[in-house]
This record gives C-alpha cells, structure tokens and sequence, in this order.
C-alpha cells in the first residue's frame, strides 16, 4: 500500500492556509501565527515523511550497537548489566526481521535506550574509570545520531553551520544498510 501521509500532511497545511487563516482575519495575530507555525510543521514532516522509517531503523540500530558496545563492562552493577542484556535480546530479535513493524522499532530502541541509561548511571557509582570508560563509548556512539538529527531538522533554518551537514539520505542509506547482528 502506498504511505499517503505527505499528501495528508500538505492537505492540513493548506487547508490551514486557505481557510483558517483567512477567518482570524487581521483581529486575532496571535491565533494567525501559530496557524503559520503549525502549518510549518506539517510541510517540514511532508518533507519528512518519506524519510521517517530509514529515520527510525538508523536511531534503533544505532543504540543497538552502543548496547552492544556496553554490553561487555562486568564491572557495572548486575541488575544494570541485566537489563541490558534483556533490551539486547529483544532487540536483535527485532533487528532480525526483514521489516520491523514502526512501533515495535520504538519499543526496542526505547527499551535499549533505558537500559543504555541504567549503564551509564550505574558506570558513575562503580568507579571513575568505568564511569568515564563507558561516557566516552556513549559520546563517541552519539556522533552519528546528532549528524542525523543534525540533517533531519536542518530545513528549519536553525543549525549554525549548515553548509557542513551531510545530506540525510546519505546518513539513512548508510546506516539503514549496515545491520548491527
């Protein structure tokens, strides 16, 4: 079936445009502007839409390799390592299917993510060695999720050094290939 969201999100805009803006009239600037606003948005994940699956496959698989990555510190809490280990085998489970369901894509990179979390707050009380061991493995994973995100929100207007982002269908086509098993 063919995703007909960016034709639905162009609809709203429009109709926000054509119709709703018209009615405040000049009397209610404040309900104008945030008609604007939002109808903004809509165009921006008209733009998007395309790009969301590829998105949510290059955040998930992302902090599946960071797991991975953590998964290896022994001198980390138990309970912290167990529940990582759990959010791991749950995720690969996902990663293992030729096309994850959208919402089971969220459920595993949010479990993951919590448990990434656990590791990094139960690294700190271990000792300041494993506390910056494992801060250091989190930050240098980070790179490439802020280089997306970075791409993703750059038709706002608001990255300070846009000529250096990479365009987003290069960073989803090469994360999207590289499978994190």
């Amino acid at each position: 079936m063919v995703n007909k969201s960016a034709n639905t999100f162009d609809a709203a805009a429009r109709s926000l445009r054509m119709t709703v803006t018209p009615a405040l009239g000049e009397s209610n600037s404040l309900a104008a502007e945030q008609v604007r606003v939002i109808a903004g948005v809509l165009d921006f994940y008209r733009d998007r839409a395309h790009h969301e699956y590829p998105r949510k496959q290059c955040e998930f698989r992302t902090y599946l390799a960071l797991a991975e990555r953590l998964s290896g510190h022994e001198k980390v809490d138990h309970t912290a390592r167990s529940l990582l280990a759990d959010a791991l085998d749950n995720a690969r489970r996902t990663d293992r299917l030729a096309v994850p369901e959208y919402g089971q894509l969220d459920r595993a990179t949010d479990e993951v993510t919590r448990a990434i979390a656990g590791i990094v707050r139960a690294a700190r009380t271990t000792d300041p060695a494993t506390g910056a061991e494992v801060s250091r493995i989190v930050l240098e994973h980070s790179r490439p999720l802020v280089e997306m995100q970075r791409s993703w929100f750059l038709p706002q207007g608001v990255d300070p050094d846009p000529h250096t982002v990479p365009p987003l269908r290069s960073l989803l086509g090469a994360e999207t290939a590289t499978r994190a098993h």
